[in-house]
This record gives C-alpha cells, sequence and structure tokens, in this order.
C-alpha cells in the first residue's frame, strides 16, 4: 500500500491548499478542488458538516448567510435544500492583516458539494485533510465524525486523506468506524485567551516564539506550544498526524513529535482574511515564515494562495 501523503517522509512539506484554492474560486467548491488540481497543488483541505438529514457537505460556516444570504444553520436544512444553494460571487472574508474588510469576488456563483462528490472526483488526484467542524450551536454532537468516516471508507480512500478537528470527540467518532483513519487534533492559538487576563499577568517565558509573533497574547501561545510538542493529546486519542497554527510551531516542536511517529501539518499562511476576527499574525504573510517551516521540517503548510506556496517551496 502506497504511504498516506500527509504521513509519509518527505524531503518538503506538501502544499495543501486551504478550502480550495480561494484566490481563484469560492471556498469548499469543487470548482476550487478541480482548479487547485489543475494547477498541481497536490492537497486541498476542505470543511465538512451535517445537514438536518444526516448528509456530510462541504462547507466552512454553520450559518449560511456569509456564504449564500440564506440566514439558516446547515444543521436546520436537509440537503434538497442546501443543494439549491449557491455560493456568492462577491464573497466576505472578514479583515486582512491590516484590519481592512476583504471582499472576494469570482466569476459566477458555486454549488455546496457532498462530501461523497468530493471524495469520488478528487481523492484519486490530491491527499484531502476533512476537517470535522465544531457544530455551533450544537456543540455536543458528533455525528459528523462517524458520518464522515462513513463516506471515506465507501469511497476506499482512507490512504488519501487524514480528519482533523478542533473537537477531539468528533475524531473518536471517526474511528469508532474506522480504526485506522488517520486522525488528528487541531490547535489554534487561541485556545488559551480566555486564561489571557492570568497569564498576560506572568513574566514572558522566553523563546523564540516571542520574536516571531508580537500579538498580545504570547504566554499562552508559549504554554500551548509546549502542550502540542509534548504530544499530550495525541497519546491521549491515539494519533498520528497533529495540526498546528504556524505561529505554535518553534524549533524543537517538529523534532520532538517526529520522534513520536506523528506528522505535523501548520495553518494558514497567505490567508485572504479572518472571518472570525481574530488578528492575523504579521509572519502568516511574508515569505521568510515559508523558509522557517520548511527548515524545520513540517509536514504539510496549509495556504489560501497555494500558486505562491509552491513557487516557494519548488
Amino acid at each position: 500500500m502506497v504511504a498516506n501523503p500527509f504521513l509519509a517522509p518527505k524531503a518538503r512539506p506538501l502544499v495543501v491548499g486551504h478550502r480550495g484554492i480561494p484566490t481563484l474560486h469560492q471556498e469548499n467548491t469543487l470548482a476550487g478542488f478541480r482548479r487547485a488540481i489543475a494547477l498541481g497543488v497536490p492537497a486541498v483541505e476542505l470543511d465538512v458538516r451535517l445537514t438536518a438529514d444526516r448528509r456530510a457537505v462541504c462547507v466552512h460556516d454553520y450559518n449560511l448567510e456569509r456564504l449564500t444570504g440564506t440566514q439558516a444553520n446547515v444543521s436546520q436544512l436537509t440537503w434538497d435544500r442546501v443543494s439549491q444553494l449557491r455560493i456568492r460571487r462577491e464573497l466576505p472574508m472578514g479583515i486582512d492583516a491590516a484590519g481592512s474588510e476583504v471582499i472576494a469576488r469570482y466569476e459566477r456563483e458555486e454549488p455546496i458539494p457532498l462530501l461523497a462528490e468530493v471524495l469520488a472526483e478528487i481523492a484519486g488526484r490530491a491527499a484531502i485533510n476533512v476537517e470535522l467542524k465544531i457544530t455551533l450551536p450544537r456543540w455536543w454532537q458528533v455525528a459528523v465524525g462517524a458520518v464522515a468516516a462513513e463516506e471515506i471508507v465507501k469511497a476506499r480512500v482512507e490512504d488519501r486523506v487524514i480528519v482533523t478537528s478542533f473537537d477531539p470527540r468528533k475524531l473518536l467518532a471517526a474511528t469508532r468506524v474506522e480504526r485506522e483513519l488517520a486522525v488528528g487534533f487541531c490547535f489554534d492559538d487561541s485556545m488559551l485567551n480566555f486564561a489571557s487576563p492570568i497569564l498576560d499577568r506572568l513574566p514572558i517565558i522566553a523563546t523564540e516564539l516571542a520574536t516571531l509573533d508580537r500579538r498580545p497574547g504570547l504566554n499562552g501561545r508559549t504554554v500551548l506550544s509546549r502542550i502540542l510538542e509534548n504530544g499530550v493529546v495525541g497519546r491521549v486519542l491515539d494519533t498520528r498526524v497533529v495540526g498546528a497554527e504556524h505561529t505554535l510551531v518553534r524549533e524543537k516542536t517538529v523534532e520532538r513529535l517526529h520522534r513520536q511517529g506523528v506528522a505535523i501539518g501548520t495553518h494558514t499562511l497567505f490567508p485572504l482574511g479572518s472571518t472570525t476576527g481574530k488578528p492575523i499574525a504579521a509572519s502568516s504573510m511574508i515569505d521568510g515564515e515559508v523558509q522557517r517551516l520548511v527548515d524545520l521540517g513540517v509536514d504539510w503548510i496549509e495556504t489560501d494562495d497555494p500558486e505562491r506556496l509552491l513557487t516557494l517551496i519548488g
């Protein structure tokens, strides 16, 4: 069996189109995935949610207003209704690194695809990071993990796919369906922001992260970085991959995780915008951050601009 591209040893990181290639096509669409493949992008990342009738669809937001103008949650609509919606030609992408609002403009509207459709057409030509989204406001529901795993197994693409999430319970739901799936927890660098009033009062923890990212919350990011590289979450979940915001990856992170047999990928470089309103790290916008991650030996890098990243990585 050919090794999963995300897990296989490699000389250079795998370039992963974040939600496809949003510089050219709307996020999480077949048009975007097809274009990424046509341009030679070896892997894509996509987001998965469940409709009211338990169909796995590729869509990032739990509420569809930003994407389609429809004020409804994905979980409240059947697939029949979701399939009739179209993602806008002029799409709000949040704020950029300077804090300005970004509107991405595309040639035509695009439909929201089923995960099964994407796997059937794309998995043979590109590796896929399937991210299981937290289901606000019903955060406790984990069925998306089982349904996504069932679709992956049905498509027979387990060796081309990893499954990631910020919710460990959804990963466990996926592995209950198929134990051999490569699953991994995702680290966001704002996970400890709730503790910032306490952590920010402590002396700055001296690491190279202090020179890489000067946003508030440095101590919280440093604590997260240590949790990441010690592999605590991975050992609890028995996982082989981990996704981490690039701002959490320091000099020894990759080396320590690789010693544990864990592949590590980073997100998201050259972002078009932040739809959550979280400030974008300045380092995510510079070519030097790519070289830093390459030198550290990360296994993959997700980006909103895979064409640019392919040029830089070679």
